[in-house]
């Protein structure tokens, strides 16, 4: 089988979740805190428009992600010139399963806000870390932090 052939296989058994029920969204966030190195912050509370979304593989959550408004960055997104209220805020992303599933799920993801209308999704890199993630998924590191040096990834969606 070819590596295209694969990749489709995989699409087609794969599918994104929006998580709205509250039950679903604190078994992701228990997901986060297994399986994300930095775990699950706490508060949040100064973000408005929380989304939780899976990515399901044959019946299984094979990654998580947490996104919501630039409300607790919006200095960094002023900084690179990120809309504050038609884009989201990656807050975290993980797998939770073994494989390779990210970058399908953040291409999926995508085209789900895409069709919303949304203008970009963005996010923070660790500077322990390749984030090779972000780069095969199409997004672009457009600078750091001041404060902290964390490199900035913006992913534009129209």
């Amino acid at each position: 089988m070819s590596e295209v052939q694969a990749q489709a296989q995989v699409q087609a058994r794969a599918r994104l979740v929006e998580l709205v029920e509250d039950e679903d969204v604190e078994f992701a966030k228990a997901l986060v805190r297994r399986y994300h190195a930095q775990g699950l912050p706490q508060g949040g509370g100064a973000a408005r428009g929380h989304r939780w979304f899976a990515w399901v593989v044959d019946g299984y959550v094979c990654a998580v992600a947490w996104l919501h408004d630039n409300t607790p960055f919006r200095f960094i997104a002023q900084r690179f010139r990120i809309g504050h209220e038609n884009s989201y805020f990656m807050r975290r992303i993980c797998k939770t399963a073994p494989g390779d599933h990210l970058v399908d799920f953040l291409k999926a993801l995508a085209e789900k806000l895409r069709a919303e209308g949304k203008e970009c999704i963005w996010t923070l890199g660790l500077d322990d870390h390749s984030n090779a993630l972000y780069k095969l998924a199409g997004f672009e590191e457009v600078g750091r932090t001041p404060r902290t040096g964390h490199p900035v990834f913006v992913l534009r969606l129209r």
